[in-house]
C-alpha cells in the first residue's frame, strides 16, 4: 500500500469517526443530560414538618425519563442538548487516546473475529493517568453545561465565562484541586481501565475470541461487572456534585436564577419561569469525597448516591463484550 492509500484511509477512518461521534451524541446527549441532572438535583428531606411524610425541598426527580420531559417543558429542545459541542470533543480526545495508547489489529483471530490486543502495563499506565487528567476538566466543563440555567451563547469563551468563576478560567489547573475531585475521578478511571480490564483478561482473554471457550468464566466476569455497578454510582454520584460545585466566587451563581450579579448582554436564562433541578447553596461546599457522601446521605438519603444505577450497570456490561 502507497503513502497516497494509507493517508486516504486516515482521512476516510477520521470521517467515520467524526460522523459516528456527532451520530452518537444526538442520540445520546439528551440521555446523558438527563442523568447528570438527575444526579446532580439537589433534594433534602424537608426540615421540621409532619413526621411520617417524606416531604423535600425542591424539584423531586426520581427517575431519568422524568427528568429528561421536565427539561423539555422547561429549557425545549435546546435543553437537551447542553453541553453538546464540549461532549464531542471530549469524545474524539478519548477515541484518539484509545487508539494511540491502546491500539487496534486487522488480523483476524482463530475464529474468524477481529481482536483488539491488551496493551501493555506500561501503556495501560499513560493511557490511564492520561484519563484522568483529560476526564476531570472535561467533565467539569460539560456537566456545569448541562446544569446550567442559562442559555449558554455559541461563543466558547463567553461559555466558559458563565460556568466557570475567574480563577477557573484564568488559572485552569485550580480544577484539579477541587476538594475530592481528583481523587473520585481517579478512582472510577484505575477501576475502569485497569481492575475491571485485568479481571476480564484472567477470567476470558478476549471476549470476541475465549468468550465462547469459557462461558463460565465469561458470567462470573459479568456478575463482577454487574456488582461494580453498586461501587462506581456512587463514585459517579459524587463526581457530578463535586465537579458543579465552584472553587471560588463568581458574579454569576449556577444554583438559583435570583442569586449573583447582572449578567453580560445577550445572555438570558433557559428556563422562563423555573429551573429545571435544585443545586446545593454554593455557600455551603463539600469538603471533599467522604464529606459529600456523608452530607448526601444526611440530607438527601442513601438512595440518592445511587440514582440511576441501571445506566451505570449496563454500560459495564456492555463494556464486557468489547
Amino acid at each position: 500500500m502507497g503513502i497516497g492509500e494509507i493517508i486516504g484511509t486516515i482521512i476516510l477512518a477520521c470521517i467515520f469517526m467524526v460522523i459516528g461521534v456527532f451520530i452518537g451524541t444526538a442520540i445520546v446527549m439528551p440521555f446523558q443530560g438527563a442523568l447528570v441532572r438527575l444526579r446532580a438535583n439537589y433534594n433534602p428531606k424537608g426540615v421540621g414538618l409532619e413526621s411520617g411524610l417524606d416531604s423535600r425541598v425542591g424539584p423531586t426527580l426520581n427517575t431519568l425519563w422524568g427528568t429528561l420531559s421536565r427539561t423539555k417543558r422547561i429549557e425545549g429542545w435546546k435543553g437537551l442538548y447542553k453541553g453538546a459541542i464540549p461532549n464531542i470533543i471530549f469524545s474524539a480526545i478519548v477515541s484518539i487516546a484509545s487508539i494511540v495508547f491502546v491500539g487496534a489489529s486487522a488480523t483476524r483471530g482463530p475464529k474468524g473475529s477481529y481482536t483488539v490486543p491488551e496493551a501493555g502495563g506500561i501503556r495501560m499506565g499513560i493511557f490511564t493517568v492520561f484519563m484522568t487528567l483529560v476526564t476531570l476538566p472535561m467533565t467539569v466543563i460539560i456537566n456545569r453545561c448541562i446544569i446550567t440555567p442559562y442559555a449558554l451563547p455559541f461563543d466558547a469563551r463567553q461559555s466558559l465565562r458563565l460556568i466557570l468563576t475567574p480563577d477557573e478560567y484564568n488559572k485552569p489547573w485550580t480544577l484539579y484541586l477541587a476538594p475530592g475531585l481528583l481523587t473520585v475521578s481517579g478512582l472510577h478511571v484505575v477501576w475502569v481501565t485497569v481492575i475491571s480490564r485485568s479481571i476480564k483478561a484472567l477470567l476470558v482473554g478476549s471476549v470476541a475470541v475465549d468468550a465462547y471457550d469459557r462461558p463460565g468464566s465469561f458470567i462470573v466476569f459479568l456478575l463482577f461487572q454487574f456488582g461494580s455497578a453498586f461501587l462506581l454510582t456512587p463514585l459517579e454520584v459524587i463526581t457530578t456534585r463535586l465537579s458543579i460545585q465552584r472553587n471560588s466566587d463568581s458574579p454569576y451563581s449556577l444554583s438559583s436564577q435570583n442569586d449573583g450579579g447582572a449578567l453580560p448582554d445577550g445572555v438570558q436564562y433557559a428556563g422562563a419561569d423555573e429551573d429545571v433541578i435544585g443545586l446545593r447553596p454554593e455557600t455551603e461546599p463539600y469538603a471533599g469525597a467522604l464529606d459529600a457522601a456523608r452530607t448526601i446521605i444526611e440530607e438527601e438519603g442513601k438512595e440518592a448516591l445511587f440514582r440511576a444505577w441501571w445506566v451505570t450497570a449496563i454500560g459495564l456490561l456492555g463494556s464486557a463484550f468489547s
